[in-house]
């Protein structure tokens, strides 16, 4: 039985310093290894630092990624994605132009037997009001169209600085993935989630790969590929997260 891939967190094109430089050009190579082996890809979010959707216009420094998910898909690799927090405004490129299926928030499979239940991850803990508040703004269809009148090459600019100037904010005790509250936060919505008749919940977000059996079922991260380069597999309804190596 071929295998379903799953990944999140590759924030294709920021300018964070600490990110490993040659990570777009090992995931485009990931992506045409799967050809053969893979029955589904789903890219669950932030895959990209910054996305928006134009009219006529498309970053030209990711099109060797886009085509190997075109290739992939032309191979009969069925590929979903959901938008994350940095690249939510995916419009209808990747639709039409790509034949990869998009989500504009969770949404449920059934897979090699296990239902599943798929997301990003921002939102998910409604502790985080601030957060939630924030995304409304940004999600509105009148901010997306007053940004969309900025000139596309302005706009990612300063979306990109944006995105640089929070992640060199970060430091080791607001990182998420060394705060235990709010780990267990995220754990706690998964568990409720996973009560709703799910065998599997999983996002993305917190950078903090893991597979954990709890009671209720199996919650899944797929960590991130900023530095460590994590996927999950799945194969016969079991969910191992890998780290990418040449030829791997």
């Amino acid at each position: 039985m071929a295998s379903a891939f799953f990944i999140s967190d590759l924030h294709l094109g920021t300018r964070y310093g600490a990110a490993d430089r040659g990570r777009e050009a090992r995931f485009e190579e990931w992506i045409r290894s799967l050809t053969g082996r893979a029955s589904h890809l789903f890219l669950l979010g932030d895959i990209f630092e910054f996305w928006m959707e134009y009219r006529h216009y498309v970053p030209k420094h990711h099109m060797g990624v886009l085509s190997a998910l075109y290739e992939l898909r032309r191979s009969g690799v069925e590929i979903r994605y959901v938008g994350g927090n940095h690249d939510f405004n995916l419009g209808t490129f990747f639709r039409d132009s790509l034949g990869i299926i998009t989500h504009n928030g969770p949404f449920e499979v059934t897979l090699q037997g296990k239902r599943l239940l798929l997301l990003h991850g921002d939102g998910l803990n409604p502790k985080d009001w601030k957060y939630r508040l924030v995304r409304k703004v940004l999600h509105h269809p009148l901010s997306n169209w007053a940004y969309k009148l900025l000139h596309p090459d302005l706009g990612m600019k300063i979306a990109l600085g944006v995105g640089k100037t929070s992640r060199d904010q970060e430091t080791p005790e607001n990182y998420i993935g060394n705060d235990p509250v709010r780990l267990a936060q995220y754990e706690e919505e998964a568990r409720s989630l996973l009560r709703q008749g799910y065998d599997i919940v999983m996002h993305g977000h917190i950078h903090v790969g893991f597979i954990k059996p709890l009671p209720e079922g199996v919650y899944v991260n797929t960590g991130e590929w900023l530095q460590r380069l994590e996927y999950v597999e799945m194969s016969d309804g079991v969910c191992t997260l890998r780290t990418y190596e040449a030829n791997s």
